[in-house]
């Protein structure tokens, strides 16, 4: 561009016909190429933020805008996270739902996330829900989720902001595509991301009940008994004692605190004690009684809320899945399956991943090289659409 740009009139007068069709031809692929670059760019850019991510990078030297925002509806007070590029606006946003944690939005590797996304040129929006911080299951995230998206307009660098989409990570993932489905938004929103997403609850309760061979020390549990715990904590009103339940609730508090936990008195009952058991026994053990009787009354509860199934079909926007090879907590067949019953989605099977964590297990040279590009085509394509 910068030679032709140097060429006097009667040079390019001077040029053969064949020599003007090529220069023309450069031109338009030049123009046809330039968004198709930039988004490489970015995707390849993503990707780098996300390895420095995964070794433990906190995107604090990134220029970006960090803000609490609180927001009142009715009695309630709802506070988040928001960041966005310190340079230039944003024109694309996205409500980035954190996993079921005591930390909630505040979790350090979250905000590394954002930080990061925020660097890409994302407008993000981080919700503080209290539910979350309780390890409580429930649909009411979902309205919190529908409240945030229609916020998004009057938060602070959202002044050019033209689409909004939303994401979700591990639990949070399913309920960004049943917000989707809501009809008060299901038109609007651009693009749902999930992050290690369950398609079927009541197939990964059984996984999270069941024995299985012992793979980590005496004094450590497997990852899945975070969800074992967690599915516990909601179903103790089965528990007919109170003080069972006081005693459990904050067993199970500490055992997803990774505190150290009290061992079970003498005035515990002997439904007490069995619940203490199915808590605490060694990985290739199990209750398959009172984990049936737990999974009967979250069914009957709770699990019909959380059920995307019927939502599925009415997400009409681009959806992203992504789910690490090797997790330990939710399958990688429950993305696999969210994506095979929605109309529009793309899904990254990562074996660089276990839950939303890097993987330590050997990789072979093929695979790796088989990953990375994936992961690059997997990053272009949503960028096309996000960005």
């Amino acid at each position: 561009m910068s030679r032709l740009g140097d060429l006097g009139r009667q040079d390019i007068n001077m040029l053969p016909k064949w020599k003007w069709g090529c220069i023309v031809g450069l031109l338009v692929v030049g123009l046809l190429l330039r968004s198709p670059l930039n988004y490489l760019f970015t995707s390849v850019r993503l990707a780098l933020s996300m390895q420095r991510l995964a070794s433990g990078a906190t995107g604090r030297d990134l220029a970006v805008h960090e803000t609490r925002v609180v927001r009142r509806l009715g009695d309630r007070v709802y506070e988040a996270l928001l960041y966005h590029p310190a340079q230039w606006q944003a024109t694309s946003a996205v409500v980035l739902v954190a996993g079921i944690s005591e930390l909630g939005c505040y979790h350090p590797k979250l905000v590394a996330f954002s930080r990061f996304l925020a660097d890409s040129g994302l407008l993000v929006i981080t919700p503080d829900i209290e539910e979350f911080r309780e390890f409580k299951i429930s649909a009411e995230p979902i309205d919190q989720i529908l409240f945030w998206y229609s916020q998004v307009g009057t938060l602070p660098g959202s002044e050019r902001v033209q689409k909004t989409g939303l994401a979700g990570i591990s639990y949070s993932g399913t309920l960004a595509l049943i917000a989707a489905a809501r009809p008060e938004i299901r038109d609007r929103v651009a693009f749902v991301v999930g992050i290690g997403s369950y398609c079927d609850l009541i197939r990964c309760t059984g996984g999270w009940f069941a024995a299985a061979p012992a793979l980590v020390g005496q004094d450590h549990y497997p990852t899945r008994f975070y969800a074992k715990w967690i599915i516990m904590l909601s179903a103790l009103d089965m528990v007919a004692a109170a003080k069972d339940r006081l005693f459990l609730h904050d067993v199970l508090n500490d055992l997803l605190l990774q505190k150290e936990i009290p061992p079970a008195g003498s005035d515990i009952t002997l439904e007490g004690l069995r619940w203490y058991r199915l808590a605490t026994m060694r990985e290739d053990q199990s209750d398959p009684e009172l984990a049936g009787k737990i999974t009967e009354y979250l069914i009957s509860n709770i699990y019909p809320q959380l059920d995307p199934k019927n939502a599925l079909s009415k997400v009409h926007c681009p959806v992203f899945l992504i789910h690490g090879a090797y997790d330990d907590l939710i399958p990688p067949r429950e993305s696999m399956e969210l994506h095979r019953r929605l109309s529009r989605s793309l899904l990254l099977i990562s074996p660089f991943l276990t839950h939303t964590h890097p993987t330590d297990a050997p990789l072979s040279l093929k695979r790796k090289a088989a990953g990375v590009l994936d992961m690059l085509v997997f990053s272009y394509r949503c960028t096309r659409v996000i960005l």
